[in-house]
């Protein structure tokens, strides 16, 4: 079963009280929605939050008890906005983000500003994405790969950010891939 799909003009709030009724709808127990709706609130805080006038898509997907939150957004192409963003950098370019959410938000920024310098993320893959997950858009990142390839040393200061992170706690898995012009952020989960 598919949910409508939502957009940037439907809003934050709406989109989070359809998670809800999909929720419900699918009869999942009431601890079951709640972990839906604060992944999806976590979602697109992620990505959403991040940009003005970011164009998206969002759709929940499932299967029996497996669920896919999908997030769509097209590429920036307005110069101006992406050098604001790189401004708020010391450095004049997008750094490596530390702890788990900062890696997520960070890979997915740099592909919506249209970069494909995402190498300073440990975790970027070059395989499939997830065996219960199949797509044509061409992967980046998986948090279950991160957390599993992940040199020790580089999880150590991470770790606060995992027991804090929602997404990192409930979901499978968080995917991050390209298709031309559009990145699509999936959290999988399995309720």
């Amino acid at each position: 079963m598919k949910s409508d799909i939502f957009n940037q003009q439907h809003g934050i709030e709406h989109i989070l009280d359809e998670t809800e009724r999909f929720g419900v709808y699918c009869k999942l127990p009431s601890a079951g929605v709640m972990r839906l709706r604060l992944l999806t609130e976590e979602l697109l805080g992620l990505t959403v939050n991040l940009f003005d006038n970011l164009k998206y898509e969002f759709t929940i997907e499932n299967e029996r008890q497996r669920f896919v939150l999908r997030l769509t957004a097209s590429t920036i192409v307005n110069l101006d906005q992406k050098s604001k963003m790189l401004s708020l950098s010391s450095r004049g370019e997008n750094e490596a983000a530390k702890g788990i959410l900062g890696r997520i938000s960070g890979v997915f920024q740099d592909l919506i500003m249209g970069g494909n310098n995402y190498s300073h993320y440990p975790a970027v893959m070059t395989s499939s994405f997830n065996p219960y997950y199949e797509t044509d858009i061409s992967p980046c990142f998986s948090m279950t790969y991160y957390k599993n390839q992940a040199p020790e040393r580089e999880k150590e200061p991470e770790w606060d950010g995992l027991e804090k992170s929602i997404i990192a706690n409930y979901a499978d898995d968080v995917l991050i891939g390209v298709k031309s012009d559009k990145v699509e952020m999936v959290v999988l989960i399995t309720i």
